[in-house]
């Protein structure tokens, strides 16, 4: 009888969220029953759908921008799974929980089944106490990475008693996660160090699976087309949020709209909660007509629009979340021979490697510069893009991730 496994998510939808549905698909092709609980969206309806052999089951969750208004979602969110979970398991008995983050509260739920001895997977997508901090925005990195010693960076506290509650409540969520979890998942490095020093998690239970697309997917890059379009064309893929510096990003292409004589054109593929105030943005820096806002579209169809660009950009900002996190878009544009700018951030200059060119964080002007240099640098960008293609070969899932993952499974 095959290991059935549950993945709980509360962040994203299955199958938008991608690593998840790579995770899944992958226990899947190595004999394992999969089932999910994930929350409906928009084109992601509720209720129990069979997805290439996958079964999803997703719930609605009430709309949330405030603290309050968070704390309800999540209590809603653990309700809803719980539930589900106690249905899925009269069906079939689940051997495992995989558990993906954020928030950090489903191992309430893996406590719970432990006492039927089911095993507990906790997956850290995100680190839930800087992604606080990120969005109220009232504290930043005193500095980044690690020290010698392994310390964690210093932080600036919240000036809200509310917000260091919160923040120190979702601390101690995170180390109860690690705690109670059978084998611990994080997405690189940095993450890993987190486990070790804040969360005193045990090294041997700690599993490195970095999020990179697959070879399959990796499509066939034609340098001469999106190195030599007559308009170049930029590509931003991802969240529009807060932190993730897309304000930055039009402000510094109302700079070079205004140093360049040649045109382009800045194409973004994503959403997020800034999403209408980006648009008002670009319309308030007069460079609407340079820029193309197309909101979420399916893999494939960005994958295929990527190839057609000629850069691409990663504005997120240094950050107590960014500094930590392995930008999924990096790779993409690196999938699709593409060179790209970005600021400086540690995990991504370990991602792109020399493929890149790195403005100093915050810094519109010399994130303008960057873009024009490859705009105007045929030969550049085609070496770069060279570089980016070869790079990401070796950053597949089928050569950084899965093989983690399945180390995991096996572990527990």
């Amino acid at each position: 009888m095959p290991l059935h496994i549950l993945i709980i998510v509360e962040n994203l939808p299955v199958p938008l969220d991608y690593r998840v549905w790579l995770i899944a698909k992958t226990l899947r092709d190595n004999g394992c029953k999969v089932s999910i609980i994930s929350p409906a969206a928009d084109k992601y309806p509720a209720g129990e759908f069979e997805i290439e052999g996958i079964t999803v089951y997703r719930h609605n969750l009430p709309d949330a921008g405030s603290l309050l208004q968070y704390l309800w979602e999540y209590t809603v969110a653990l309700w809803k799974e719980f539930r589900l979970s106690v249905k899925i398991f009269r069906k079939n008995k689940f051997k495992v929980i995989h558990a993906c983050n954020p928030p950090d509260l489903i191992w309430s739920i893996g406590l719970f089944w432990k006492l039927f001895g089911v095993k507990f997977i906790y997956d850290h997508h995100d680190l839930s106490p800087e992604i606080l901090l990120a969005k109220i925005g009232d504290c930043q990195s005193i500095y980044r990475g690690f020290n010698n010693k392994e310390k964690m960076p210093a932080l600036r506290k919240p000036k809200s008693i509310v917000h260091r509650f919160a923040y120190k409540l979702l601390l101690i969520n995170e180390r109860i996660s690690h705690k109670f979890a059978n084998a611990v998942l994080v997405t690189n490095e940095s993450f890993r160090k987190i486990a070790l020093v804040r969360n005193k998690c045990k090294s041997n239970k700690i599993f490195v699976v970095r999020t990179g697309p697959q070879l399959a997917e990796l499509p066939k890059v034609n340098f001469q087309q999106n190195i030599t379009n007559d308009i170049p064309k930029i590509a931003y893929v991802g969240v529009m949020a807060k932190q993730d510096g897309v304000d930055v990003l039009l402000k510094s292409t109302a700079y070079a709209v205004k140093s360049l004589d040649k045109k382009f054109q800045l194409i973004l593929m994503g959403g997020g909660p800034q999403f209408d105030n980006l648009i008002a943005l670009a319309h308030k820096l007069g460079i609407n007509k340079y820029v193309t806002f197309k909101g979420f579209i399916p893999r494939k169809e960005m994958l295929d629009e990527l190839i057609k660009c000629s850069l691409g950009v990663t504005p997120d900002l240094s950050g107590p979340m960014n500094d930590f996190s392995t930008m999924l878009k990096v790779q993409d544009y690196m999938a699709c021979g593409l060179p790209q700018v970005m600021f400086d951030l540690q995990e991504n200059k370990f991602t792109a490697g020399e493929s890149a060119l790195y403005a100093k964080s915050g810094d519109e002007k010399e994130f303008a510069n960057k873009i024009i240099k490859l705009i105007e640098n045929y030969d550049l960008r085609k070496k770069l893009g060279g570089i980016a293609r070869e790079r990401v070969e070796k950053l597949t899932w089928e050569n950084s991730g899965s093989r983690n993952l399945l180390k995991a499974y096996e572990f527990i």
